[in-house]
């Protein structure tokens, strides 16, 4: 689709791309240069105290820890000195 690059150096995204793709207004694009074209790629920004909960470590202790209770290798404590115990077993 053709498309005028409009004042402050603005270029309008189709409606149908924005729908496809589920981009909304103030969401953040990656603009570079690949193959003497320009490459628009939606990006999700995450806060940087936020950062260590998608790291690879992070997300495979959070798969292992769902495989665990979806096998019932949980344990149940009604308090903290239980938790403790069970811990320390």
């Amino acid at each position: 689709m053709l498309r005028k690059l409009g004042k402050s150096n603005q270029v309008a995204i189709p409606k149908n791309i924005m729908e496809t793709l589920h981009l909304r207004v103030d969401d953040y694009l990656d603009v570079y240069i690949e193959d003497n074209r320009i490459i628009l790629e939606p990006k999700v920004v995450i806060p940087k105290d936020q950062a260590y909960f998608f790291t690879e470590e992070w997300q495979r202790e959070e798969q292992q820890a769902e495989k665990d209770i979806q096998e019932q290798r949980v344990t149940k404590t009604t308090n903290l000195d239980e938790l403790f115990e069970e811990m320390d077993k």
